[in-house]
């Protein structure tokens, strides 16, 4: 008897000793998912401390600490489930939950159960997940807002470059360091020192206009883009981050897209669309800069026309896409975290293609659209576009349209194209303009027949210079009439 009492007496001890084990362990496991936490914030905090710059992460790391939060909640519900002291509170609530069952339960199959779930939402929004998770760190870290203080947009002698840029001396262009440090002694004032980083990148880099008609992409890296001297949107926007921080200026990469009637659909060839049928070409890539407390949007590859398709028609620099107002930005450029619109009501990705494609150029000249407010709009015969002027406006505004199957040229090159062939040419017809005195231009184009057109309207500038250059597209507006007015 007293040797069974003494066996039983071993055993209990062995099971205390076992839960002890293992409640040390529980314990160790909770304060090293805390440790981990507090490790992640801590590390963040100091990083603020010694100004090193957060937001020229890039978004490998953002995905890092997306997918780390992740295991941390799925580590946390995982300890929940195995905590023998886990309850729901109440006895009666656990007699409603038939509780005790749970817990009979194997703890296996309930975690992999929840893990299925989790994979089975991942799996059929995998873009909406990955997107949420990069927009809570990008807050975290960035914490964009719609700027407090605007910037001197529209700039004054746009057409100006950087009397520091147009000056450099060749020694400094030995690297990318040593082009920021120049500009960052030459030009104390941080409006103006962003200007000049813009308009250096415009200065360096040639849109590699081959990249879209043979499909090879070089790198598109800071550094080999710095010495190749070509580029397209993701080497732009990767060189003016690179100067950036090569002076401690917060400088991001921003992912997102375009309007998809402003794809350069006409420079990719149609075999390289089919061989990519699945790519989409409204893919592009901008940045944002922070300026004391306010970020600003930058794009320098909207505002670099120096290519061999566009250069001869127009201006090869300007400033219309330099920190420029989020909501001109928007109308454009929808980037992939919603953070970044820095819009205190950000638009979806339907309002987004709705909206009526308008320039910068058309916000810079204080110009306000009353109709149409929707693209497409629908009409009857003809359509009837109203634009409100500032006082005392004087350029002259036209209007064509042409059928929307007729022609993939995007309009910022319209009528001026005379590369096309005559079979690639669109049948351009005038619109009717008539400027009131009430500070509001009337606009009618008639269409000829029921089918989709397009519609773009120009300013023209009173002036005897060259008059291609005297052209600017102010908007682009797309309709659907019902019947012809024939």
């Amino acid at each position: 008897m007293s040797q069974n009492m003494e066996k039983e007496f071993l055993q209990l001890v062995q099971q205390q000793k076992h839960k002890k084990r293992k409640s040390i362990a529980q314990k160790i496991g909770v304060f090293l998912l805390i440790a981990s936490l507090v490790s992640v914030i801590l590390f963040l905090l100091l990083q603020l401390n010694f100004n090193i710059n957060l937001s020229n992460w890039d978004n490998n790391l953002i995905s890092f600490l997306g997918v780390f939060g992740l295991i941390l909640i799925l580590s946390l519900l995982i300890y929940v489930i195995n905590h023998k002291r886990f309850n729901i509170g109440y006895k009666s609530g656990r007699k409603m939950l038939n509780w005790n069952k749970f817990q009979r339960m194997n703890r296996k199959y309930i975690v992999g159960f929840f893990l299925v779930i989790i994979a089975i939402i991942y799996q059929a929004n995998i873009s909406l997940v990955h997107n949420s998770f990069n927009s809570f760190i990008t807050q975290l870290i960035h914490n964009p807002k719609p700027p407090v203080l605007n910037s001197p947009w529209p700039w004054k002698n746009a057409q100006t470059i950087h009397p520091v840029v147009a000056s450099m001396p060749l020694e400094v262009e030995k690297s990318i360091n040593s082009v920021a440090n120049y500009i960052a002694q030459q030009e104390p004032d941080p409006y103006l020192r962003i200007k000049a980083l813009h308009d250096y990148v415009l200065k360096r880099l040639t849109y590699d206009i081959d990249v879209l008609k043979t499909g090879r992409r070089p790198s598109q890296d800071a550094q080999d883009v710095f010495f190749n001297r070509k580029a397209v949107c993701e080497g732009y926007a990767k060189l003016f981050q690179a100067l950036g921080k090569a002076i401690g200026i917060d400088v991001v990469y921003i992912r997102g897209k375009i309007r998809q009637d402003l794809a350069p659909l006409d420079l990719i060839s149609p075999t390289l669309r089919v061989v990519h049928s699945n790519y989409d070409w409204t893919n592009h890539a901008w940045n944002a800069v922070k300026i004391g407390e306010s970020w600003q949007l930058v794009d320098t590859t909207w505002d670099d026309t120096s290519t061999e398709d566009y250069a001869s028609f127009e201006p090869s620099y300007r400033t219309n896409y330099l920190m420029l107002p989020p909501e001109v930005m928007i109308i454009s450029h929808l980037p992939e975290q919603e953070p970044w619109q820095l819009l205190s009501q950000p638009k979806s990705y339907s309002d987004f293609e709705k909206q009526p494609i308008l320039t910068a150029e058309f916000f810079a000249e204080d110009l306000k659209i009353i109709s149409p407010t929707e693209y497409p709009q629908t009409v009857q015969k003809a359509a009837a576009i109203e634009i409100q002027t500032p006082p005392n406006y004087f350029k002259r505004v036209v209007g064509i349209f042409f059928r929307s199957k007729d022609s993939e040229v995007p309009f910022w090159s319209l009528p001026l194209n005379n590369r096309l062939s005559q079979e690639e040419k669109p049948d351009i017809k005038i619109c009717q303009s008539q400027q009131n005195l009430g500070g509001k231009l009337l606009i009618s184009c008639q269409f000829p027949e029921a089918g989709n057109y397009q519609a773009v309207i120009f300013t023209l500038a009173q002036s005897n210079n060259y008059l291609r250059r005297e052209i600017s597209p102010i908007a682009q507006l797309k309709f659907q009439a019902i019947q012809g007015r024939g």
